[in-house]
């Protein structure tokens, strides 16, 4: 965007496939930004960015991990493309570049593409949170704390604060931080907050999955990495098994990630002697709306799944001895794992996480919930109560809005 041609060139750099999705419904939002007569996006991204225009340097849904410990086995590779990128923006040197997540990576590229002298506009979409700050109140009165304590928390806030023009948070946790530590920021709310609709008529996904009268629908989400999908994806299959021979009129869908997925899924589904529909990604919105429950992987879904209200189970596991690592070497700790806990301060929602994430315990989880109506609706409630507390109206347009601003800033 240079003198008065409203050209937009910018960089998007986002790390696996749910921030791929956040990152192409905000390149199409700039696109149709009044002052943008034309955008051109270059991006580390995946098929959704691809889809919006973008050209993709990079596939980084086909190359993430699950945890810090499978990164690190991957990090030659990650400090490969982490040179090549920071050469490329130093070369093209775009209007702007929009990290989406992605903490570690996205932080030292903007702090690496200062030091070598890029002066257009950085963004951080979708701003690292310290999840800590939800349960933790220190974190509400940080400046009354010891130094000790600013200075181990600082760190992320402070790299920020150099390094970025504005910081856009979607969760309404840590805001103090971003205050006292003088990140130039701005609470946008969830950008799946506008997203969540189904797309086809009311009851239709019901009878394209042959869910006919009051037959417990029941969706399965088991990640988009293929880690995750042969550790929990096999366990949620189990999990329907079981299910099915207690309760023979329960139907199972389960929204197929990415095209490269879905023979593993129906590889499972045959070994295990169930009928699972598998859907089209776009589907998954539609399940959402007219599941009477989800067994979902803690993540992106529970996102979706809270935002649209609907009863759900968050599970996750990773192998044993990364299990085994993180038990004995890491200092994170959270009262809860799965997102509307943490937001609500208490269990909504059932999470069977690490060795409680067995196809036994599902299934038992599953059918006690599905025998129990009031109990389902005690969880629509919770989860509007936390719908309540993260959504802001037209969220991706006021990321764009912001965006332009802050490009505009720059030119100035």
């Amino acid at each position: 965007m240079s003198g008065s041609s409203a050209a937009l060139r910018v960089f998007i750099s986002t790390g696996e496939l749910s921030g791929d999705v956040h990152a192409a419904r905000l390149l199409a939002a700039l696109a149709k930004h009044p002052a943008v007569d034309s955008l051109q996006a270059t991006a580390l991204g995946s098929v959704n960015l691809k889809d919006a225009g973008a050209t993709v340097l990079y596939d980084t849904a086909v190359g993430s991990a699950m945890g810090v410990i499978s990164n690190l086995m991957r990090a030659p590779g990650h400090v490969r493309l982490f040179r090549q990128t920071a050469r490329r923006i130093l070369r093209d040197r775009p209007d702007a570049v929009i990290l989406v997540d992605w903490r570690f990576f996205n932080l030292k590229l903007a702090k690496a593409l200062r030091d070598g002298g890029y002066d257009g506009a950085i963004v951080h979409y979708i701003a690292p949170v310290m999840w800590q700050a939800a349960s933790d109140e220190r974190f509400e009165k940080i400046a009354e704390q010891p130094e000790s304590f600013r200075r181990r928390v600082g760190s992320r806030f402070e790299q920020m604060r150099e390094s970025v023009d504005l910081a856009l948070a979607i969760y309404p946790i840590g805001l103090k931080l971003f205050e006292h530590f003088g990140v130039n920021h701005a609470f946008i709310g969830h950008p799946l907050c506008d997203q969540i609709k189904p797309r086809l008529a009311e009851g239709e996904l019901r009878r394209l999955v042959d869910a006919e009268g009051n037959a417990p629908l029941i969706g399965l989400m088991p990640g988009s990495r293929r880690e995750e999908v042969s550790l929990i994806g096999l366990e949620l299959v189990r999990a329907a098994r079981i299910i099915a021979e207690k309760l023979p009129t329960a139907v199972f869908a389960l929204p197929v990630a990415l095209p490269g997925l879905r023979d593993s899924l129906l590889r499972m589904a045959k070994e295990c002697s169930v009928d699972i529909k598998l859907l089209e990604p776009e589907q998954r919105y539609d399940l959402l709306t007219s599941a009477n429950l989800m067994i979902v992987a803690s993540g992106t879904a529970t996102h979706e799944c809270a935002i649209a209200g609907t009863p759900h189970i968050a599970v996750y596991k990773v192998r044993p001895l990364y299990d085994f690592l993180y038990a004995t070497f890491t200092r994170f700790r959270l009262p809860a794992y799965a997102f509307p806990n943490i937001i609500a301060g208490r269990h909504v929602i059932p999470e069977l996480v690490r060795g409680d994430c067995n196809s036994a315990k599902i299934a038992r989880t599953a059918l006690s919930l599905l025998s129990d109506p009031a109990a389902l609706a005690r969880m629509r409630d919770d989860l509007a109560q936390v719908r309540q507390h993260i959504c802001r109206p037209k969220t991706v347009e006021t990321a764009a809005n912001l965006i332009v601003d802050a490009i505009q800033s720059r030119l100035r």
